[in-house]
């Protein structure tokens, strides 16, 4: 069960999104391997039925079950964040999982402490195998080199969350090492995160290069990765929306350009729509968002509210209530932008109810929205003219 779980997990990083339907039907033995697994002390089965695991409940958005599973096995594997003694394999796997979840739960310092102890200990692993030429690894050294890539990728996670220009070369020496070993589609998901840098963090800015990479993301990922191709098209539609955004704030925009945009945005996110499988919650709730903001810069309020709800439902079937609360948020500024205060107000409080759960990691998120609500309820009492 434990290569079984290694296997699929592998060829879903490749590309292969059908693999979900036969970890759904193999959960129950994946599990029951998982607990004979922790009573022998079989530590490599253990490590890699979580694998099998983690790829289901990641696709399936059900990360409080998955949350439950790996609190369970980190005092297995680790000492004050280091490694127990000949568990150094399974260690760095179980830590890799513990900074996923610091960084759902937005808890950056604990994140970067241990996403810095991976990477440092990954380039000790594979200091042998960075000076050995591509066509002469071994498969032990490329495992090794991607593992040290992945690491960085992953601390360029963190440091992009941070808003960190150092995530740019986190990312490419992450890109370079994959291309190195020919892992197209780990080098992809490092180009389509250098496109998110490029978008998001406000002093290296600069839309051109996004599309540059994630135009690299869309080449790199194989036709048959819906999920991938999704992904990328979605990101290629939020660049055309900003480049809308920039254009429209200017002193004189061009209203055929402004219309151009506006419509290849459309296009991208809805070809995204047809990709993305019916069970990718996360992907779909974004996806969704995003044409409620484009619809409601075009003035179709009723078009933009469908999606925004389409929106806080898959994020609800994820269990991701930051998400719904922004969503949220975002239904009831509409609203509240028309005057329709009335139907603003429900949807403020209960994004207020989704931040709280994150105390001070969304404090905020909460004031932001303890402002609007306010603004919701003078509306509501102010005589209307």
């Amino acid at each position: 069960m434990g290569e079984l779980g290694n296997y699929y997990h592998n060829q879903y990083n490749r590309g292969n999104r059908d693999v979900i339907g036969v970890l759904q039907a193999e959960e129950a033995n994946l599990l029951h391997a998982r607990r004979l697994a922790i009573q022998h002390e079989w530590w490599d089965a253990l490590t890699s039925t979580m694998q099998g695991l983690n790829t289901l409940y990641d696709h399936t958005g059900r990360r409080t079950a998955w949350k439950q599973l790996v609190d369970e096995i980190v005092s297995l594997f680790d000492a004050d964040d280091r490694p127990l003694p000949q568990r150094e394999e399974q260690w760095s796997l179980v830590t890799q999982y513990r900074v996923r979840l610091a960084r759902e739960s937005r808890d950056w310092q604990k994140a970067a402490r241990l996403q810095k102890v991976l990477v440092d200990w990954n380039r000790t692993h594979a200091s042998s195998a960075l000076s050995v030429e591509p066509a002469a690894l071994t498969p032990t050294q490329r495992n090794q080199i991607r593992t040290l890539a992945v690491s960085l990728a992953q601390l360029g996670q963190i440091q992009r969350e941070q808003g960190q220009a150092e995530c740019v070369a986190s990312y490419q020496e992450a890109a370079e090492l994959l291309a190195k070993i020919g892992d197209r589609a780990s080098e992809a998901v490092a180009a389509f995160n250098l496109g998110h840098a490029y978008t998001e963090i406000s002093s290296i800015r600069d839309l051109a290069q996004a599309e540059r990479w994630y135009q690299r993301a869309l080449e790199l990922t194989d036709e048959q990765d819906r999920l991938g191709r999704g992904q990328a098209l979605g990101q290629l539609g939020l660049v055309a929306y900003e480049r809308f955004t920039e254009l429209r704030a200017s002193d004189q925009p061009d209203q055929t350009e402004l219309l151009r945009l506006l419509n290849q945005a459309v296009q991208y996110y809805h070809q995204a729509l047809e990709l993305l499988p019916a069970n990718a919650v996360n992907d779909l709730a974004v996806t969704h968002n995003q044409l409620g903001n484009i619809y409601n810069a075009a003035g179709d309020l009723n078009r933009a509210v469908a999606h925004y709800r389409e929106a806080a439902r898959y994020s609800e079937v994820a269990n991701d209530f930051y998400t719904a609360g922004q969503i949220r948020f975002n239904i009831a500024l509409r609203f509240y932008e028309r005057g329709r205060y009335g139907e603003a107000l429900p949807y403020a409080e209960e994004a207020l109810r989704n931040f709280a759960v994150y105390g001070a990691g969304a404090a905020a998120d909460v004031e932001r929205t303890q402002g609007l609500i306010e603004l919701i309820r003078e509306g509501m009492t102010s005589p209307r003219r």
